[in-house]
């Protein structure tokens, strides 16, 4: 079985296990491990372009200390169970609705750099130079 980077422990700060359960009602819980792959490729698709998204979304290993960025768990389960609830349609609660609008939100600002995040940055060699300017006409000599 392939490491994950949510594990089952945290989702019990969130939602208790019966309700976790009766939105994944499948043996291996198969609908919620597909809910935290969209998480997380939803999650990376913000943060890529100035976060190390491999370091991020580095699982735990078993034994030693746990270095996952806690707000990251925390909004990755927000994300996770608001696609969990949204195969019932209309009955979302409005937390999970509110929770998911403002991990939304936070992706967006730390996407755009309005925010920074304490996240590992992503590699100076991964990152695009400066800004290039160039012009499809002949540059003018404007002396006189």
């Amino acid at each position: 079985m392939a490491r994950r980077f949510l594990q089952d422990s945290d989702y019990s700060d969130q939602i208790r296990d019966e309700i976790r359960n009766l939105l994944d009602d499948s043996d291996d819980s198969r609908l919620l491990r597909q809910a935290e792959h969209k998480t997380i490729a939803q999650m990376r698709n913000w943060l890529t372009s100035r976060y190390d998204c491999d370091k991020i979304f580095a699982p735990a290993i078993e034994g030693e200390p746990d270095t996952r960025d806690a707000f990251v768990v925390m909004i990755a389960i927000d994300i996770t169970l608001y696609h969990l609830w949204s195969k019932e349609r209309g009955k979302i609660p409005q937390i999970r609705s509110d929770r998911y609008q403002d991990a939304l939100d936070w992706l967006k600002s730390v996407g755009n750099g309005e925010t920074i995040a304490d996240l590992p940055a992503k590699p100076q060699d991964d990152m695009t130079g400066g800004v290039q300017i160039y012009s499809l006409y002949k540059p003018n000599n404007n002396k006189y």
